[in-house]
């Protein structure tokens, strides 16, 4: 007797929370269309991250939220979705912006965010129905859409998870879109079809899996299955061969490819129940060894197997194709290698003739790398003209690496890209630039190298400027959200000094290094204005430092600042404001065109809206840090709350003090 492989549909939406009492009323929000929207099915750029692109349209997250705050509809600002122009964006008009999805785009997987298909958007929110208690379950998700105008959006959801933290990704196949989700405390990957409402398990009991770790529109899984002995089977038992075998699914599988008879070896002696086996995937490297004894797993039998089989690891999914490595069940090397790192094309996995056995010897995997002590999954790698590379940090340096042949130990070519990168995080690549964080004040900093140069544009003194590395001004981004983007010509983060309250921010991408470092120049310049008011006028140079952040001259004219200072000191700060000549070069802040630069708005600014909240909290604190009023005025303020809240220009003078200074910028070599 056959028994094929149980196939399960298993409907998410139909699940009942243990504890909730109320699941929405059907049916969806609704209000006016925003203006200037035109249904297309142009193909979105950028898509799931936390900014997207479509035309003309950029569709960005409002900030970082936290997942416990207020998920009301149309009561959402911080954390909402929100649209700009490329028009405005272009002009700098960030204020003129609307709101698109006044829910939170919060879930705590911050490789995945929004996803634009057509006219819809679709993302996670938290859960907003209560329990008996009259708590609201927002550690749970609901996944929706959302028309891209604004004018629709799901009272319901699609499905429902009671982690957070859940892996996803929405994927678009043939005008379907479907939800990859992994289930990890089942081990199980899932996929939901939006349009039948079908929730499929693609397989349970995966070990290991990679989603594309660049292309997160990608329907492909990678994962590692354990192969279940036959011999003395009991149901709940975990009696696995020592060797291991590798699977790729893709969103749209509804059925195994294989036939598999689990009656005759697979079934409780005691009970009579057969095992039940959830697995959709195509067998593509089966690890099954010559002398290991054959299961109705092993699609291709072990015909011309190793002497002893192999174990894999997943390293990373990317380049459309496989990175992994493969050890021998000996524990050596005797079956050809030991933890070597290999590629495999997608395309040649594709293949009809694809044999899973017979595949690890051959030529179509390209190794990398004796091992992973440098080719990591925290490496960056790349193909270019038909050459693999990759990149990695060690003892601060960044170095990448032309894969030879053996005889060169699969390091044709070394160079080393940057002598100074102490601490640094491989980020991504977009153009010609290798984009990588460093430590920052409250969070991370950025900076970016060109990486694809010969070898000989890195060495030492020749190096062109073009080719150094700089930093990005004193940008410090929340390291725990979503990494920054380059996106329609502009760089978008979260800003996590203090006064940014999380919110989302953006300038405008320079095309080459050396604009950042003309920028930087001019950041360095308004320092050095700093330091110079401050060797006479301490409560000047903070007030400038006001002016610098808020463009706002008018607050240190108030009674309870304005006594405070001097009229020669209200000079100075005049000066800088309104760039007229003096001792301490203010006239010279403003550049070729004539805009000043004395400003924070000159070098990035706040993208969307600022709720009230953080707005008047961000705005009383600055005044306290950095405007001189009345003694008592500062009465329960310590020099240690001022230091946490400033993420400064220059140094910040309180009290007659000077407290350390933390220039946010590229050291010049």
């Amino acid at each position: 007797m056959r028994k094929s492989v149980k196939k399960f549909a298993v409907l998410i939406v139909a699940l009942i929370m243990a504890l909730a009492i109320l699941v929405g009323c059907g049916g969806n929000y609704t209000s006016s269309a925003l203006y200037g929207y035109i249904s297309s099915q142009t193909k979105a750029v950028s898509n799931g991250g936390f900014v997207v692109e479509k035309d003309n349209w950029i569709y960005f997250i409002n900030g970082s939220e936290e997942y416990t705050a207020e998920n009301k509809f149309g009561n959402v600002q911080k954390g909402a979705l929100m649209r700009i122009s490329q028009i405005d964006l272009d002009a700098g008009n960030y204020d003129r912006t609307d709101v698109v999805v006044p829910l939170l785009m919060v879930s705590q997987d911050y490789t995945s965010g929004i996803y634009v298909y057509g006219d819809y958007v679709y993302y996670a929110t938290p859960t907003s129905t209560k329990n008996t208690d009259g708590v609201v379950e927002n550690s749970w998700l609901d996944f929706k859409r959302s028309k891209l105008d604004g004018s629709e959006t799901m009272r319901d959801y699609y499905f429902r998870v009671s982690n957070n933290a859940t892996v996803f990704r929405f994927v678009e196949i043939e005008n379907v879109v479907y939800c990859l989700y992994v289930d990890s405390t089942e081990k199980e990957i899932h996929s939901y079809n939006t349009e039948t409402k079908t929730d499929t398990v693609l397989v349970k009991g995966f070990e290991s899996y990679v989603l594309d770790a660049v292309d997160v529109t990608n329907p492909t899984v990678y994962y590692t299955m354990p192969v279940e002995k036959k011999i003395g089977y009991r149901k709940g038992s975990t009696n696995s061969e020592s060797y291991k075998q590798v699977y790729t699914v893709r969103a749209d599988a509804t059925e195994c490819p294989y036939e598999i008879d689990l009656a005759t070896d697979y079934t409780d002696k005691d009970s009579g129940e057969v095992m039940e086996y959830t697995n959709l995937g195509k067998l593509i490297f089966d690890g099954i060894g010559a002398k290991d004894q054959k299961t109705v797993f092993n699609h291709f039998g072990n015909e011309n197997a190793p002497t002893v089989g192999y174990t894999y690891t997943l390293v990373k999914y990317e380049n459309n194709g496989l990175y992994y490595t493969r050890t021998d069940t000996a524990g050596g090397s005797s079956a050809g290698d030991g933890g070597a790192l290999y590629y495999i094309a997608d395309a040649d996995l594709a293949a009809s003739d694809w044999n899973a056995v017979t595949a690890n010897a051959s030529d179509k995997n390209v190794q990398l790398a004796a091992n992973t002590t440098s080719a990591s999954a925290t490496s960056l790698f790349y193909i270019e003209n038909n050459a693999h590379y990759y990149m990695y940090v060690q003892d601060g340096k960044i170095v990448r690496v032309k894969v030879g042949t053996a005889q060169q130990a699969y390091r044709a070519e070394e160079t080393i890209l940057s002598y100074n990168a102490t601490g640094a995080t491989l980020l991504f690549t977009e153009g010609n630039y290798l984009y990588y964080s460093t430590s920052g004040t409250n969070g991370s900093s950025l900076n970016r190298i060109r990486y694809n140069g010969a070898k000989d544009d890195y060495n030492g003194m020749l190096a062109a400027d073009l080719i150094e590395s700089v930093k990005y001004l004193d940008i410090d981004y929340k390291n725990s959200w979503y990494k920054p983007e380059a996106v329609a010509g502009h760089l978008f983060f979260a800003n996590a000094a203090t006064y940014g309250y999380g919110y989302t921010y953006v300038m405008k991408n320079p095309d080459d290094n050396a604009e950042i470092e003309a920028m930087n120049d001019k950041l360095e310049q308004v320092n050095k204005v700093f330091t110079e008011i401050g060797k006479k006028f301490s409560d000047v140079t903070n007030a400038a430092k006001f002016y610098f952040y808020t463009a706002d001259k008018t607050k240190i004219r108030e009674e309870k600042h304005v006594g405070e200072y001097k009229e020669d000191a209200l000079a100075v700060f005049e000066q800088f404001t309104d760039l007229k000549a003096g001792a301490y070069g203010t006239d010279q802040l403003k550049d070729k065109s004539g805009k000043a630069y004395n400003v924070e708005s000159y070098f990035y600014n706040r993208i969307g809206t600022i709720n009230k909240a953080d707005t008047e909290a961000r705005d009383e604190a600055l005044e306290k840090l950095l405007l001189s009023e009345e003694e008592e005025e500062k009465t329960g303020w310590q020099t240690w709350q001022y230091v946490a809240l400033w993420v400064p220009v220059g140094a910040v003078i309180l009290a007659g003090a000077v407290v350390a200074a933390i220039f946010l910028l590229r050291k010049k070599r």
